[in-house]
């Protein structure tokens, strides 16, 4: 993994953690990518680095909404659930 992609990893998972702890049963984040190459497909990794650190942490993705920033740029809201 890269520098960046650790760090973004790194900031959800703790985020996540001390939700975990503090109870919540719900928890969302901003997942955002700045390098995008329009027209392109396949895995974004830095999300896919960013969901497997927060479901490390006790959680579930239940659900996922996408959209843009005002720049064009690629960002998603996933909404996890407590682990049962």
């Amino acid at each position: 993994m890269g520098i960046i992609r650790n760090a973004k990893a790194d900031k959800l998972a703790t985020d996540a953690q001390k939700a975990y702890a503090a109870g919540q049963f719900f928890f969302s984040a901003l997942l955002n990518y700045p390098h995008w190459t329009f027209g392109a497909s396949g895995e974004i990794p830095d999300w896919s680095a960013m969901i497997e650190a927060i479901e490390r942490q006790g959680w579930v993705l239940t659900h996922w909404s996408a959209g843009v920033d005002a720049k064009g740029n690629p960002q998603a809201y996933p909404v996890f659930r407590r682990r049962q």
